[in-house]
């Protein structure tokens, strides 16, 4: 753009389309600076406020933070590592009466299964006799 500037200073009449066109770039220019600035103005005032709003916010969640410490330490939050552990022996414990007592189930179901057989069996044995010795009578 400048070579063309350049070369318009040159030729007659140059001159003034050289000072119209840069008056006309300058205004340009301005007004786009005057709108930066502006907006630069309105992004200041925006993040004030924003940052006004996280200090008040940040010193809210501090407070309560510190109350829910305050809380916790009344409540002797201290204890739970030894609740946590007792939790967990009185867990392992119960594993082992279930995996016992799954043991013991099955070992019932399989002795409930022989006798069950056994019974049947029996029935069968004396419908068979039961039969047998009706038809024996008549």
């Amino acid at each position: 753009m400048e070579v063309f500037l350049f070369i318009l200073s040159f030729m007659s009449g140059g001159v003034i389309l050289t000072v119209a066109y840069t008056t006309y770039i300058t205004n340009a220019t301005k007004t786009k600076q005057d709108k930066l600035a502006f907006l630069q103005e309105e992004l200041l005032r925006v993040q004030e406020s924003q940052f006004k709003e996280y200090d008040t916010e940040l010193t809210k969640v501090n407070s309560e933070l510190v109350d829910i410490r305050s809380r916790m330490e009344g409540d002797s939050y201290r204890d739970l590592t030894r609740t946590n552990q007792r939790i967990s022996k009185v867990d392992s414990t119960l594993d082992r009466l279930i995996s016992d007592v799954t043991k013991m189930n099955n070992e019932n179901r399989e002795i409930i299964g022989n006798i069950d057989r056994q019974v049947q069996n029996r029935i069968v044995t004396l419908e068979k006799l039961v039969g047998n010795e009706l038809k024996q009578n008549y």
